[in-house]
């Protein structure tokens, strides 16, 4: 017999788990579901396309990062498949021990090849990929410069190696160079390609001139700009003439390549030295075979037709243009995130709660991720959306501004 469910409720709890239940996200979390605006944690109950069943109702869909499409093509579904039924369902331990499948080195030589580098190395996951390089860069006192808007995927690596963390002024290479000029520890900068929230690009070229200047190694996360900036999409190190010159680059296969995963990439030699080094990576379960062969297979697709950039970069544009012509202003950016913003938390969440109610998914991004007064609606473009959803959702946030009173230039309430 199966025994009834039941929590520790009536328990004395430790203090640790008393903290954990006080922590004020937890009581907006449970705030947020009690009057229906949590806008995370939505439940998706079909795969991640333009129209995506959702919570019971078909939305439309502009919050995915599924730019190229991928994780919906056949031939990306098939080689998922076909690992499967070759492999197993999963490699049931570390890379070091039991799980360094061939498949997973013929996606690293694939990689390396790709970028045009000489080495590659594959994580479970994107996140997993920067806390392993950061946790085996660094030590206890050397500096981390990153941009004020990093994912916190770098910032936790940078915690776990007990580093000195400093922060530079976003996308701003010359504070960098103001505050790094003059201390003679080592250390490395991290900038991303393409930022995710507000999805305007880091000005590489410039950053490379000031770590050579200042002798900090240069990390591009390029988790949005890996199949959607540069003629082949390679990321913004493509665009900016950089490829070879980054100490490291590192991706996400979650993204534009449809599938689960991460990697680093760089030259052969410190690759080989991070494969023993970094602990996130040998003490973690390798990617499923399906997840290494779909990555392997979008990348071969990206590959063979790099038309597909293109493609997304037209609607990318169109979203734009839409916007502008109804008196938005979103962020500069010519990458696949359309952010607009909004202003404060409760009038952006109220924003993303009135285009859910118009059947349109879109990410609300509020504090800590953005600066408190900085919300935004971001907007993900996948290059299979139609022309007539771009101007669907303009339409609509155009509609939402209006009923909110929000300033169209993206500066909270319109003053009265």
């Amino acid at each position: 017999m199966t025994r009834p469910e039941q929590d520790t409720a009536g328990r004395p709890r430790a203090p640790v788990i008393q903290r954990l239940l006080g922590d004020p996200r937890v009581a907006q979390a449970r705030l947020g579901k009690r009057i229906g605006r949590l806008p995370y944690f939505t439940r998706v109950e079909s795969a991640t396309a333009p129209i995506t069943r959702m919570e019971g109702r078909d939305i439309l869909n502009f919050g995915s990062n599924n730019y190229l499409g991928l994780a919906n093509d056949p031939r990306v579904i098939a080689a998922a498949q076909e690992a499967s039924a070759r492999w197993g369902a999963g490699v049931t331990g570390s890379r070091l021990l039991n799980g360094n499948l061939a498949l997973h080195e013929e996606l690293e030589d694939a990689l390396r090849r790709f970028y045009g580098r000489t080495g590659a190395m594959v994580f479970s996951t994107g996140y997993g990929a920067n806390l392993g390089l950061m946790s085996s860069l660094l030590g206890r006192n050397d500096r981390a410069w990153v941009d004020e808007e990093m994912h916190a995927s770098v910032l936790d690596g940078v915690w776990l190696a007990r580093a000195n963390m400093k922060r530079f002024g976003h996308n701003d290479p010359e504070h960098l160079l103001a505050q790094a000029k003059d201390d003679t520890a080592s250390g490395l900068c991290v900038v991303e390609g393409v930022y995710s929230m507000r999805g305007d690009r880091a000005p590489l070229r410039r950053f490379l001139e000031v770590c050579r200047e200042t002798r900090l190694a240069l990390v591009v996360d390029e988790a949005h700009g890996l199949g959607t900036v540069g003629a082949r999409g390679l990321g913004t190190v493509e665009e900016d003439g950089v490829v070879q010159d980054t100490d490291f680059i590192t991706i996400t296969f979650s993204k534009s390549l449809g599938s689960c995963g991460g990697a680093i990439i760089g030259d052969k030699d410190q690759i080989e030295a991070l494969r023993v080094l970094t602990r996130p990576f040998l003490f973690t379960a390798a990617n499923t075979p399906a997840s290494v062969a779909a990555a392997l297979s979008a990348l071969r697709i990206l590959q063979e037709d790099p038309g597909l950039v293109a493609q997304l970069k037209e609607r990318v544009r169109s979203l734009r243009e839409a916007l502008a012509a109804r008196g938005l202003r979103p962020i500069p950016s010519d990458g696949p995130i359309v952010s607009v913003e909004v202003g404060a938390d409760f009038d952006t969440l109220q924003a993303w709660r009135l285009l859910w109610n118009r059947g349109i998914y879109a990410n609300p991004v509020i504090h800590p991720a953005v600066p408190a007064g900085h919300g935004l609606l971001r907007l993900s473009v996948m290059r299979t959306h139609e022309e007539q959803m771009v101007r669907t959702v303009a339409d609509a946030c155009a509609d939402v501004f209006s009923d909110l009173q929000l300033s169209q230039e993206g500066r909270g309430k319109v003053a009265s």
